[in-house]
């Protein structure tokens, strides 16, 4: 007994010495090391919303988890780094930005001392690279101590030209620095030093030195060095014949030249003219740049000098710098020697006094503009509308009625100005072009001022004019002149009324559809001539202008005309209205499903609701080309209703190829079809179809396109189910045989309340609106939808059923994905197989194109002999969770298994329905994820956390490298927090491990794989202390320090308590021993 106690007194040292840094917990009781494992296991991030949670988290656990985590890393092809590196920069990103700025020095600290630790150097230089982002000029010294690394050296430098505040420190170590000449030049260069001090340094360094040594000295000394630099430079220049090669001498040669042009002008004036002497075009610009910029007062008679030059470029390198280096007086020299100039002169220096906006310049130009030489012309018109002005807007507008009318056009289209006044001004003129281009203007400007003006030359006598009179009304036309326009519209002829029309649609174009209804609609009661109205019917598009146009179609003397408006009305609602036309007007059949087949792509339906309506025009048998045009847009909806639809237009001669294609597309699309007899003899006549057709390319390539897809078939898939049909009175539609898994497709209308059958019990309401009910199912649904078209008309049903979970759209609406299968009455079981039958009372319900898939049938778990005898009950035998209750969501069954999904806190946990006190539980499980994390709660109360609210034996893959350093209570196997297990080593990746859990009173056992990896009592274990003796939160008695409140309940619940995607469970069954103990 006294050595008993000497072992707790021991024991209780032990945990307070434990009590160290690493207990900094979070809000979920989470250490550092969980919180990094937890946040490596959801990256990369599902969402910007999850990403930014994990950054934050991790980088809260600060210079201890940053540091772990660094740790996490592997030496280079010894393993995967990518997820740690991943990690590793997004929170060294995310503390880069100015809200998280008190994490940043945590997170910095975190990786220098996880660089301290870092033997590999390829992590070395990837961490060194990630400090550099967070360093501060405290740190130089840290990156100064690589500089000596063979291998980390350029990491090193790369830090260095980044950190900031640290350039004096950096000139004054820099000639002792262990780098080389090419590195330090290159620092040099990074940092833009200016230091005269490091010129001397740099120029002892060219002799003899390599090419790119010289390039990078030469680099650097662009920015520190002068005249000494200038005279080396221009040595190393000249031998390469200023030309561009491996030194870069000529590039640095000017960029130094520019550097220094404002401190040492003459010399800068000087070298730039040995420049501008050379033949190479680029080196004389770069030259003139540089005598311009260190010429100082000269430098407007340069200009003027280089505007003599033959070469364009060579001409508006000079134009282009002159105002920065002449300042503004540069642009009245040019002005004076304008006539002195040569014709390709003169044009550039139009255009760029028009693009300086030169306003004195305004009489050059305008004089320029009636130069014989055309381009001068051309270009001073240009620049006239640039520069604006009333004396530019007097002679733009006066070039309207000559040769360069359509350029003077142009300038005034875009003149830099108010030109209202003036153009209306010119609408009095007299001469036809001048009076032409104005009404365009006025037009095209949205001169509004000018409408009574345009009104009066409605009745010029010259026909050009008079058009374009009542064209200009276009763009000029406001709603308060409505009533004015419908008069001229009702007395217009044929040669006016559309022009007249446009001008109205443009005056209401602003108004909402409903007031341009009120408008129109008001009009035409008292119109004699109504038609005239119904493109402003089209333009408004509300459902009361298409009712009004589908009465005036109803008219046989306004057919025509409200058919015509018909055509351009955008709603999507006039899809029923057209198609409610080609079914009756076979004239216009094909028109009407034309205009309906471009509503439709672009209206708001889904694929399936589209390709409803594509069938119904199909149907109406329209030419072989508007035919082609459907099944174009069915070949867009990768689906099997789409393909059964085109394969019925495969033997048509005329529609084969477009039917073909869309059968190819269609499969090619959706590797689901790619598998089955039906499909595959489908796919085979399309290659039939493009095998006959030896003269079309295209078809050829398609050959080739459908062998391939034929070659990757595989076996099941799609078969019809049963006939098409209607139900008659006591009779259903059924389908050939039982099934247990499947997915199927189905059309259906019903003239009344109807069902769908699947494992022969009630699955789904069909109602004769569209509606649609999910009837077997104990989960929360979506509300009934309505996507059909009308009562009566056809829809698309696809439901999926497999185990325990029925997926179900009703014409391309999901209602539910993931809906639990179970029958309306809870106290019958689900059926596990059964037939698919259409149940309609009398001959209300229509059904047709029923395909099935079946799916493989699910292994079922049954009890060995043994523990049936010993009494064992299956909680779980591969199909049904009906024993299960809590989060169905993201607890799947799954080939026989428990496929989990489920994040800690996301929709909560698996709960048995029956609660367990002592017992043995016994499953499989798996792990497909690399580092996944789940736990099996016993004796927890729902909805809590079963580490804390009951117990939880840890499950998972803890060997994987996001755990590097977890904690030994953290391991599979675990009394979470109280009891640690022996290590157990898991197979790859998919393997299944065998796992009994024993409660029998205070004493726990867990054996994996048939070794006990845990035997304890979980009071010994903490001294009977589940929470702290001081009430704190802080109890020295368990292992993980924190308090268990329900470690000591007699009895709870047993939970799967999932913290990440990716692991399986299988063969559930548990053998309640207090059962026995009360029968006993």
């Amino acid at each position: 007994m006294k050595t008993l106690r000497y072992s707790y007194i021991i024991l209780l040292l032990c945990c307070l010495c434990f009590h160290t840094s690493m207990r900094g917990q979070d809000a979920r009781n989470r250490v550092a090391s969980t919180i990094i494992a937890d946040g490596l296991a959801q990256l990369p991030a599902k969402n910007s919303a999850v990403y930014n949670e994990v950054m934050d988290e991790i980088a809260r656990t600060g210079a201890e988890g940053m540091a772990s985590l660094v740790g996490m890393l592997v030496p280079e092809g010894k393993g995967n780094n990518a997820p740690f590196e991943y990690a590793i920069s997004s929170v060294t990103d995310y503390v880069t930005h100015p809200s998280k700025a008190g994490l940043r020095d945590g997170v910095k600290q975190g990786l220098i001392k996880g660089l301290a630790a870092c033997q590999d150097n390829a992590n070395k230089a990837f961490v060194l690279a990630q400090i550099q982002k967070v360093a501060t000029q405290a740190d130089i010294q840290l990156f100064m101590g690589y500089l000596g690394d063979t291998y980390l050296q350029s990491h090193a430098l790369a830090a260095l030209a980044i950190v900031p505040g640290v350039d004096a420190t950096l000139v004054a170590k820099m000639g002792g620095m262990k780098v080389s000449k090419e590195g330090i030049a290159h620092l040099i260069t990074m940092r833009k030093l200016t230091d005269p001090v490091l010129e001397e340094m740099l120029l002892s360094w060219i002799p003899g030195a390599d090419v790119a040594t010289l390039k990078s000295v030469y680099d650097a000394l662009t920015y520190c060095g002068g005249l000494k630099s200038m005279k080396a430079l221009a040595v190393a220049a000249q031998k390469t014949g200023f030309k561009y090669e491996g030194t870069q001498a000529t590039d640095a040669y000017m960029r130094l030249l520019e550097r220094l042009a404002s401190i040492h002008g003459k010399n800068v004036m000087k070298a730039s003219k040995q420049l501008i002497a050379q033949g190479d075009r680029a080196v004389r610009c770069n030259g003139l740049g540089l005598l311009l910029q260190s010429a100082g007062p000269k430098a407007g008679a340069e200009v003027l000098k280089a505007l003599k030059d033959g070469d364009i470029q060579y001409r508006n390198t000079a134009l282009e710098m002159a105002e920065s280096c002449a300042g503004d007086g540069i642009y009245a020299q040019v002005l004076r020697s304008f006539a002195k100039l040569s014709p390709t002169a003169q044009c550039d220096v139009v255009r760029w006094l028009g693009n300086n906006h030169v306003s004195s310049a305004i009489e050059t130009v305008s004089n320029a503009m009636n130069n014989a030489d055309e381009n001068l012309a051309k270009a001073a018109i240009q620049a006239a509308g640039k520069i604006g002005g009333e004396r530019a807007l007097e002679a733009l507008t006066g070039q309207l009625s000559g040769k360069y009318a359509k350029e003077a056009m142009s300038a005034l289209l875009a003149f830099n100005g108010n030109v209202n006044t003036a153009v209306v001004g010119l609408l009095a003129d007299n001469n036809p072009s001048t009076l032409t281009h104005a009404l365009g203007l006025v037009s095209k400007r949205h001169i509004y001022s000018a409408y009574d003006a345009v009104l009066r030359l409605l009745d010029n006598s010259d026909n050009g004019v008079k058009q374009a009179a009542y064209g200009a009304l276009v763009g000029i036309t406001s709603p308060k002149q409505f009533e004015q326009l419908s008069d001229m519209l009702e007395k217009s002829d044929a040669t006016t009324a559309s022009k007249l029309q446009n001008a109205l649609l443009f005056a209401l174009h602003t108004m909402s559809p409903d007031q341009q209804f009120k408008l129109v609609s008001g009009r035409m009661v008292a119109s004699k001539r109504p038609q005239l109205y119904y493109p402003l019917l089209s333009q408004a598009g509300n459902m009361e202008a298409l009712q009004l146009l589908q009465s005036e179609y109803k008219k046989p003397s306004t057919q025509a005309d409200a058919f015509a408006a018909l055509l351009k009305v955008k709603n999507p609602e006039a899809i029923s209205t057209l198609y409610a036309i080609a079914s009756t007007d076979n004239k216009r059949k094909d028109t009407a499903l034309t205009s309906m087949l471009a509503l439709l792509k672009a209206s708001p339906k889904n694929a399936m609701g589209r390709l409803m309506e594509y069938e119904k025009a199909l149907a109406l048998n329209p030419s072989a080309a508007v035919k082609n045009a459907y099944l174009g847009a069915v070949s867009s909806i990768y689906e099997l209703p789409a393909l059964s639809l085109a394969v019925k237009y495969l033997a048509d001669n005329t529609t084969s190829f477009a039917a073909a294609t869309a059968v190819k597309t269609i499969i090619g699309k959706n590797s689901g079809l790619q598998k089955g007899e039906m499909t595959r003899g489908w796919l085979e006549k399309a290659l039939q179809v493009f095998a006959g057709m030896t003269n079309n390319a295209d078809a050829g390539y398609s050959v080739d396109e459908v062998k391939g897809i034929l070659a990757k078939f595989g076996t099941g898939g799609f078969a019809p189910a049963m006939n098409d049909g209607k139900t008659q009175k006591g009779v259903s539609l059924n389908a050939k045989k039982n099934y247990e898994n499947f997915e199927l497709y189905a059309e259906w209308r019903a003239n009344e309340k109807s069902e769908l059958w699947l494992r022969s019990q009630p699955a789904i309401a069909l109602n004769k609106n569209g509606e649609v009910e999910i009837l077997a199912t104990t989960s929360k649904v979506a509300t009934p939808v309505v996507q059909s078209a009308a009562p009566g008309e056809w829809n698309v049903l696809y439901a999926k059923l497999v185990n325990d979970r029925l997926m179900v759209v009703s014409n391309g609406v999901v209602l539910n994905d993931n809906a639990v299968f179970a029958p309306q009455d809870s106290k019958k079981a689900a059926t596990v197989s059964g037939l698919i039958k259409f149940v309609g009372a009398a001959d209300g319900l229509e059904v047709r194109n029923c395909y099935v898939n079946e799916l493989p049938s699910t292994p079922v778990f049954t009890l060995s002999k043994e523990e049936k005898a010993q009494g064992f009950e299956v909680l779980f035998d591969g199909r049904s969770l009906d024993k299960w209750q809590g989060n169905f969501n993201n607890y799947v069954p799954e080939d026989g298994s428990i496929y989990v999904k489920a994040h800690f806190g996301v929709g909560g946990n698996l709960y048995s329905k029956k609660t367990y006190s002592d017992f043995v539980y016994r499953f499989e499980f798996c792990f497909v994820n690399p580092g996944v994390n789940n736990g099996i709660g016993i004796r927890t109360k729902l909805n809590t956390n079963a580490a804390y609210e009951g117990m939880e034996i840890q499950v998972l893959d803890h060997d994987d490298p996001i755990y590097k350093g977890l904690q030994d209570y953290q391991q599979h196997g675990s009394v979470y927090g109280i009891i640690v297990p022996k290590h157990v080593k898991f197979g790859k990746l998919g393997t299944w491990n065998t796992e009994e859990i024993r409660a029998v009173g205070d004493r726990i056992t867990v054996t994996v794989n048939g070794e006990v990896i845990l035997d304890g009592n979980i009071r010994e274990a903490c001294q009977g202390h589940n929470i702290a003796p001081d009430g704190g939160k802080d109890n020295p008695y368990t292992v993980d320090h924190r308090n268990h409140p329900g470690l000591f309940n007699k009895e709870g619940h047993i939970s799967f308590c999932g913290h990440g995607e990716g692991v399986k469970f299988r063969n559930l069954r548990i053998l309640d021993l207090s059962k026995k103990k009360g029968r006993k």
